[in-house]
């Protein structure tokens, strides 16, 4: 008899706490994704692949050789390599974390950058794309605003010397440097007006307009740090 309460006793308890369970949302591997903070593709990721993978003589599907036809410059050909809600087996991720892509010395992704696209891994890798945001030209100092620009659609060409066409942005004064001197040039880059449509950078597309505004601000200011 005492058996017989203690599995009753046991029996309501598990059934208590079955109808009992509180309902979560999909969690991730960071948490619950919070309203408001969905990874888009078109502005977050798709920018990352194109700059750091897909730079000209590398995987953008125009280059003969080992792997080097692999074009990672549109949302379905990344998603050959990505596995929605799960890092792990997505190897275009894995190589990325794991630092072997970019090769040697390639500039590489930032731990920031690597953490996006472990982000919108998790929310599950959709083709997103966000409400352009009012633009914001007071964001135009190198440290606000224009270096996060270079980080995203620049450094994978002109990150670590000597840089495509000896131009490095990726740190101040260097950055500083090709704005001034190269003045010119780099504003009829930016602005895709160039008289030789290789210089129209970046590779991959214009930048936003507002993109556009920020950086001939900063250069037309001297500059700024």
């Amino acid at each position: 008899m005492r058996k017989a309460l203690i599995m009753i006793t046991i029996t309501v308890a598990v059934l208590y706490s079955c109808t009992h369970d509180r309902v979560v949302p999909y969690k991730t591997s960071s948490g619950p994704i919070a309203k408001g903070d969905t990874v888009c593709f078109q502005s977050d990721v798709l920018p990352l692949f194109q700059t750091y993978c897909a730079s000209t003589g590398c995987h953008d599907g125009k280059n003969n050789g080992e792997d080097r036809i692999l074009n990672l410059t549109t949302y379905s050909n990344i998603m050959q390599g990505i596995v929605p809600f799960n890092t792990g087996p997505s190897r275009y991720y894995s190589v990325i974390q794991d630092g072997s892509m970019p090769p040697g010395n390639s500039p590489k992704l930032t731990p920031a950058q690597t953490a996006t696209i472990a982000k919108w891994i998790d929310q599950g890798a959709l083709n997103t794309s966000c409400a352009t945001a009012t633009c914001d030209t007071t964001k135009t100092t190198y440290s606000n605003g224009v270096s996060q620009i270079f980080s995203t659609y620049c450094n994978g060409c002109h990150g670590v010397a000597p840089g495509s066409g000896n131009v490095i942005l990726s740190d101040y004064a260097s950055a500083k440097s090709a704005g001034t001197s190269l003045k010119a040039s780099f504003l009829a880059g930016i602005n895709y007006t160039s008289a030789l449509p290789a210089m129209n950078m970046p590779p991959s597309g214009p930048l936003s307009s507002c993109q556009v505004k920020q950086i001939t601000k900063w250069i037309n200011n001297g500059c700024p740090q």
